[in-house]
């Protein structure tokens, strides 16, 4: 092998350590959503990567570690971009909050299975704290959300008695309302409604706004 030829290939060495790393993420997701935290191993998702597993345990040592590692490839992709309408806004609070709704409802339908890893997967249980874990702090994204309410309240735009609450009531309809778009996007195998019952995304993401809308308004002083 020439000197060109050998620098080039310890080039790519990361590149296609990084690629495998992020296909492993991807699988391990996608056996996450399937089997739980508890039903599946990774024996089968090495199986899946059609590797051995001794060597995926060269990329993750434990079910918690890949749990860890899939958590922080998606809250960095939500975070980077939900930090931008925080810190970034100069709306009135009606509008931020539509925005901040609008985003983490388009962010649950670009990928379904994601947005359930981050939200409701939980944490397989380890005897050990890896090197993910080791290095893993939590994502704020609720206190992220309430620099927003801390705000208003300090510009005394909103009652203050009340913000707190009205936030987690916003957070929670909009937990159930990303699992009910979802549902109505015809993905999963029995619907919430007869055919003749159904609404359209749409309609119903536009009657959620607008219910958000109305309720942070009889806040607003």
């Amino acid at each position: 092998m020439t000197e060109n030829k050998k620098r080039n290939t310890r080039a790519r060495a990361p590149e296609k350590k990084k690629e495998q790393f992020n296909k492993i993420l991807e699988e391990g997701k996608e056996l996450f959503i399937k089997y739980g935290s508890h039903g599946f191993s990774l024996r089968a998702l090495a199986k899946r990567m059609k590797m051995s597993q001794s060597n995926l345990y060269n990329y993750v040592q434990s079910k918690r570690e890949l749990w860890i590692a899939i958590r922080i490839k998606y809250f960095k992709e939500f975070q980077e971009k939900f930090s931008e309408i925080v810190e970034t806004h100069k709306d009135s609070y009606i509008d931020i909050w539509l925005k901040m709704a609008i985003f983490f409802l388009d962010f649950a339908q670009a990928d379904y299975n994601r947005f359930q890893m981050m939200f409701f997967i939980s944490a397989p249980p380890s005897d050990k704290v890896g090197p993910f874990e080791n290095k893993y702090k939590p994502f704020q994204l609720v206190e992220q959300a309430l620099i927003v309410v801390e705000q208003a309240i300090d510009a005394k735009k909103i009652k203050e008695d009340s913000a707190i609450e009205l936030f987690y009531y916003i957070y929670g309809v909009l937990l159930g309302a990303a699992q009910v778009e979802f549902q109505l996007s015809k993905k999963i195998y029995q619907p919430i409604t007869a055919e003749e019952q159904k609404i359209s995304i749409d309609k119903f993401r536009k009657f959620t706004l607008e219910e958000i809308s109305r309720r942070v308004e009889q806040e607003l002083l």
